[in-house]
This record gives C-alpha cells, structure tokens and sequence, in this order.
C-alpha cells in the first residue's frame, strides 16, 4: 500500500500502530475471557492470536455479561449505528471495566473534500454520554511517540532532532509531535485544507515548524 502512495522501502514490522499499543495493553492487563468490541470483525480478529474471545456488540446479552473483561472501541464500520451505539451505552453503565479506544482520530478523509467520523469521535460521544474518560492509545498521546523512538535507537541512537513528524492533523499528529520535542510537517492532503490551515492554526495554537502540499512535494 505504501509503495504504491511512492513509499519505497518501509517494511511491515517498521509500521507502529495505535491498535498495536492496544493490544499490548490487553496481553499485560487482560490475559483471559471474553472481551467485547465495536468494530469489524477483522479487527477484532487481531486480538484472538493471544487467547481472549472477542464477542461483538450486538452478540451481548445484556443479562450475562460477568466473563466480559474488558471492551474495546476498534472501528467506524461493522455495526448498525443506532442499535450499536445505544447498546455500548448501556453495557457500560451496567459494569466497571477497562475501556479501550484503540484510535482516537475523530475523523478521517474519505475524499478531497469530505471526511467521516471516525471511532475515536464515537468514543468521545460515549464519554460525554457517561461521564468518563476511556484509556486511549494513539496520538497526541506519549505512548506512540515513546514506542517507536525506542524503537528506532534498537538499530542505531538517533536523537529527537533526527526525527521529523509529518501527519495531516493538528491536534493529533503535529500536537503530538510538538509535545514530544519534534519538528512537525503538517500536510494538507488530508484532514487539514489549505483554505482553512490559518485560521486552524490560529484558533488552536497548535503551530507545525513546516508545511506542505504533500507529503511528496
């Protein structure tokens, strides 16, 4: 997928994930039972390679849920909305477990000019919904950032300004980024327009060092 954006030469285990740092939580904290999920059932799929069962959303009896360990919001699509929704809602006010987003993008690009709402804004729904917060892995938060510099200095010792961070959002890639002592690119080839990139910048006071058109520009 990669070379086919003009990517050359990124293998698979060099790509970092947040639905990665996920699922090492889950290895350290959750080691057995069922853990429930609003998503794809590919996605839920990442998480059988260490033994937990996933059970979708729609697939919970409200009644029975005392071996449901943990719950997990992995993507935009694979539930009816309305019905999905509602549903994790109520099995979240019915049990105190731990609560993984496993992307916090609220939105993503779809097209050149539109978006749809992405898993971390349905989570952000539910948070306000209930009033709580959810253990969430991705940018801008640390954990990515950590992972994937102590990664690369297991083949070499780069330092923070050997590194650039090139994203299409503000307040996840370049925020991110600036908050872990990086240069920052933000390209405008996806979330962020170049008709509105100024007055995005001004209003949150999220300032990248470069910009560009692209990524390949």
């Amino acid at each position: 997928m990669f070379a086919s954006l003009g990517l050359h030469g990124l293998k698979n285990e060099e790509i970092i994930t947040s639905g990665m740092l996920a699922r090492h939580f889950l290895e350290l904290k959750v080691r057995k039972g069922k853990i429930a999920y609003l998503g794809t059932p590919n996605s839920a799929g990442y998480f059988l390679q260490y033994g937990l069962e996933p059970v979708s959303v729609a697939d919970i009896d409200l009644e029975d849920i005392d071996d449901i360990e943990a719950f997990v919001f992995l993507d935009d699509e694979g539930f009816d909305w309305n019905a999905g929704i509602n549903k994790t809602v109520n099995f979240l006010r019915r049990k105190n477990l731990p609560i993984i987003v496993a992307n916090s993008d609220k939105y993503y690009p779809i097209s050149k000019n539109d978006v749809a709402v992405a898993i971390g804004g349905i989570s952000r729904l539910i948070e306000s919904v209930l009033n709580q917060k959810f253990i969430r892995f991705g940018k801008p938060d640390s954990q990515m950032f950590m992972y994937a510099f102590d990664d690369i200095n297991k083949t070499g010792h780069f330092t923070k300004s050997d590194i650039l961070m090139v994203g299409d959002t503000l307040h996840t890639d370049i925020l991110g980024g600036n908050k872990f002592g990086l240069k920052t690119l933000l390209v405008l080839s996806g979330n962020t327009r170049p008709e509105s990139v100024e007055m995005k910048i001004n209003s949150s006071g999220i300032i990248p060092d470069f910009i560009s058109d692209s990524i390949l520009t």
